[in-house]
């Protein structure tokens, strides 16, 4: 097997953590900048949602890569787009309704029911082995961030 790809999708994985982390540190070390921030973050993570799900549009389309049972592919399309739809929803929210608590709230209940469906997946094996388990790794710092700034929004700490 090449490992090449998924090294560089590794390296790529982690660096697609720095504007999550960034905007953490920025939370908790410069309470006149966290509102702003957190907004950043918030927007990156509704991006991140909508690529999550593109993997399994990718992975349903790829040729010689479709699962034979049509059902399953079907699944994969539609999962392509829920993730999408979350992080939108979580946009509204923040633009709508002025709510950055709702919104990081919203985006930490698509990243982890995407990791979920992500795991069913592998247990049906439509999912690779390699990617879930860099999915995880890199899921379990984005959730303990957005966890992190919502605590930190909840509480009002980053109040100036």
């Amino acid at each position: 097997m090449n490992r090449a790809p998924f090294t560089i999708a590794t390296l790529l994985g982690i660096a697609g953590l720095i504007p999550f982390l960034a905007g953490l540190a920025v939370i908790v070390t410069d309470p006149t900048r966290a509102p702003l921030a957190t907004t950043v973050m918030i927007d990156y993570g509704a991006c991140i949602l909508a690529f999550l799900g593109a993997v399994h549009w990718g992975f349903a389309l790829e040729p010689g890569g479709v699962v034979p049972e049509a059902r399953l592919n079907n699944q994969r399309l539609l999962f392509g787009v829920l993730p999408a739809l979350v992080g939108w929803l979580a946009l509204l929210v923040l633009s709508l309704a002025q709510a950055p608590r709702l919104a990081i709230a919203i985006l930490i209940a698509g990243f982890f029911a995407t990791i979920v469906a992500e795991t069913v997946g592998r247990g049906r094996d439509i999912v690779p082995g390699n990617y879930l388990a860099l999915r995880w790794a890199i899921s379990i710092v984005v959730l303990a961030v957005l966890i992190v700034a919502l605590f930190i929004e909840a509480v009002g700490m980053r109040q100036g």
